[in-house]
């Protein structure tokens, strides 16, 4: 304690208490205010506590420095260092009924009258008291007193000490110590060192000092100007820190010849420094008028091994509160709090936050380390709302065997979860062209195999200039359309898009049957109109409404179709073009675009997004001219790769296009699985279309 300026004590037992301490002892007891209100005449120490007024002890005045007694019993006993040298016992609350009560108002007296600056207890010799006192040219500045010493009548004559002002009361004055040590020297810091209770650690005048009290006569010293607020790492027993001015110093006792480190120097003098009593190698210091407390974070134990060998230090500052701090004290059981006190005694519980950090595990969890806490984040796997990371996809795809079926190589998809429709038209379109190259023989002339792993685009280009339209009929319709006659290349195109199967037969009834079996009633009215079978279309709308889950809006478009006519300017053109902006599903949309729209101009059908691209790539074949289909073709393939859709592998195939819409893929969505599985899957094939 310097001058008046506060100085706060946590009770090394009872760790809801604490004693700040200037002109007097005040004793307070902490509550959480967690799930209760601030009690009257509480002071408010955070959000979550508050400090309570226990007692107030003001018989020690000229009070110099503090020391709370380390034993259980008596709980509240302190020892105050006084201006004039002597060292008081006084208690806060203290037990009547306690055998330690004599010991409260008893004092230990030096010699010769001078300023006591510094006490402590020993940890294990609870009744050894040692106190550092300034220099007198003939008496010992480090006396070690016996608190539980007799009164010696032939020593030392019974007087009377005015505890109080206007009280008097008879005690005991003890002016023989155990030890005397120091002699014609200043004694500014004191402590006892854990590794044996006989040695003590004092910051003299002009030297660190080292007593061994089982031969005082000896001491083990080092000179440096770093003598104040000397202080043992308590989790490392051989670290020591002391400060001078603004510098600190961290001395090895192992090798005590120099500080083993030295740190940064603060532009004003130091006041405090402490070692964190629940966290490993964690100083704090404080300067004098200052708002900031500095931490140094030991990060590695020094070991004398080497001069150019030092710890590894992080540096951090943290602000408890706004006023400058006048003393600070770590709690001796919280994890990293402590409380600081103002100069006008205003007081703020503060807990310093580590630093986080963090660590994946090779299945994804999240791991954090706070303190002495360990942390885990985890997806939850039956939690369906949250968007799975990819790396979690992709494990869990793994665990399913996700790329390895290579006989049923459309079933991966289903291995992926069979939620993703991309992934589904991809392994379907692997698996018609891998099913394709195996069914035919590689030495017929005429193979069209290398064609089929190129895609759709290139099917397209080989068949330019082939092609003529020609008028259809319309099935339960009077109505004739014009379509596009189906050579060897369009064929090729409609069955890798699934809606006819491999041979000469172009019927796309099996295809509308294995849609209505999975339910996909939409999809299979569009693709039967398409086919210009209205009455197929409508039956299977029918169906639809009179199923299961079926919707009964189906029925009303049923009879929206029902009702056709061609006429341009008929009432049914106009409602159902107002119908189609009302509809929600896209296959719907198309179908009441594709009649209501002009010969030879089928924007609404070959651009409306939500329908699937092998639908709408299908749809072109049938209707758009060479050019036309081309061109279509051409525009769709760079939307393809500039998304990164993996539909578009129907157009691209496995050519240069494909693995650039691939590498799009990967860079949009971080699957690398299906990117490398794919590639697997007819590598072969890939490269021997890249020496082509």
């Amino acid at each position: 304690m310097s001058g008046t300026k506060p100085d706060i004590l946590w009770a090394p037992h009872q760790v809801d208490r604490f004693v700040v301490c200037d002109s007097e002892l005040s004793l307070y007891h902490v509550e959480s205010t967690v799930n209760s209100e601030l009690k009257a005449g509480s002071l408010r120490l955070s959000e979550d506590s508050a400090a309570t007024l226990l007692s107030i002890n003001s018989d020690t005045p000229y009070m110099k420095c503090v020391a709370w007694y380390l034993n259980y019993d008596p709980e509240c006993l302190l020892a105050v260092g006084q201006a004039n040298g002597r060292v008081v016992l006084t208690s806060l609350g203290q037990d009547h009924n306690s055998k330690f009560k004599d010991l409260i108002g008893k004092e230990f007296v030096p010699k010769h009258a001078r300023q006591c600056n510094t006490l402590a207890w020993n940890p294990l010799d609870s009744n050894w008291l040692a106190a550092g006192l300034d220099k007198h040219r003939a008496d010992f500045s480090v006396l070690i007193w016996d608190i539980c010493s007799k009164y010696t009548p032939d020593i030392v004559p019974m007087e009377k000490v005015r505890l109080s002002a206007g009280e008097t009361e008879t005690t005991l004055l003890v002016t023989k110590p155990l030890y005397e040590l120091g002699q014609n020297d200043a004694c500014l810091s004191l402590c006892w060192l854990p590794r044996d209770q006989k040695l003590l650690l004092a910051g003299m005048h002009r030297n660190l000092a080292i007593f061994d009290l089982r031969n005082t006569s000896q001491k083990m010293f080092v000179n440096t100007k770093a003598v104040q607020g000397v202080t043992v790492d308590p989790y490392f027993h051989d670290r020591v820190a002391s400060f001078y001015e603004g510098q600190v110093a961290i001395w090895d006792l192992r090798k005590f010849e120099k500080p083993v480190l030295t740190l940064t120097e603060q532009p004003k003098p130091l006041t405090k420094v402490a070692w964190c009593p629940t966290r490993t190698g964690l100083l704090a210091t404080l300067t004098r008028d200052s708002n900031i407390i500095r931490l140094y974070d030991m990060q590695h134990t020094p070991t004398p091994i080497g001069d150019e060998t030092e710890p590894t230090i992080i540096e951090r500052s943290v602000q408890p509160c706004d006023n400058y701090i006048a003393s600070f004290a770590w709690h001796p059981t919280s994890q990293n709090r402590m409380i600081v006190v103002t100069p006008n005694r205003t007081m703020s519980d503060f807990t310093v936050f580590e630093r986080i950090s963090l660590a994946w595990s090779p299945i994804t969890s999240l791991m954090w380390a706070c303190g002495r806490h360990l942390y885990e984040c985890a997806e939850e796997e039956n939690d369906n709302s949250l968007e799975k990371d990819i790396a979690t996809k992709m494990r869990l795809r793994a665990l399913s065997r996700y790329g390895l079926d290579t006989e049923q190589v459309w079933r991966n998809h289903i291995l992926a979860g069979n939620e993703d429709p991309q992934l589904k038209s991809l392994w379907y379109t692997l698996h018609f062209m891998k099913q394709y190259t195996e069914d035919m023989d590689q030495k017929s002339p005429g193979n069209k195999g290398s064609l089929v792993y190129a895609g759709i685009k290139s099917i397209v280009k080989s068949s330019l200039g082939m092609v003529e339209s020609s008028r259809h009929n319309w099935s339960g319709l009077d109505k004739q359309t014009d379509t596009q006659n189906l050579n060897e290349e369009r064929i090729l195109a409609l069955q890798l898009c699934g809606w006819i199967k491999k041979g000469t037969d172009v019927d796309v009834g099996p295809f509308l049957n294995s849609l209505v079996q999975e339910g996909e009633w939409e999809r299979a009215a569009a693709v039967a109109l398409f086919n210009l079978d209205i009455r197929r279309a409508i039956q299977i709308l029918n169906e639809g409404a009179s199923s299961e889950k079926g919707d009964l809006n189906l029925n009303v478009v049923a009879m929206a179709l029902s009702g056709y006519t061609d006429e341009k300017n008929s009432l049914w053109r106009e409602m159902c073009s107002t119908l189609r902006l009302q509809l929600n599903n896209p296959y719907l949309c198309v179908m009441f675009a594709f009649l209501t729209s002009e010969t030879g101009s089928y924007d609404g059908v070959l651009y409306e997004n939500k329908v699937a691209v092998r639908d709408r790539v299908a749809f072109a074949c049938k209707f758009l001219s060479d050019s036309q289909l081309n061109r279509y073709i051409e525009k769709l393939t760079n939307e393809m790769k500039e998304a990164g859709n993996l539909e578009g592998i129907l157009l691209t195939g496995l050519t240069k296009d494909g693995v650039d819409l691939m590498e799009s893929y990967v860079d949009r969505t971080g699957d690398v699985q299906t990117a490398s599985y794919c590639m697997l899957q007819v590598s072969a094939v890939w490269w021997q279309l890249k020496e082509k």
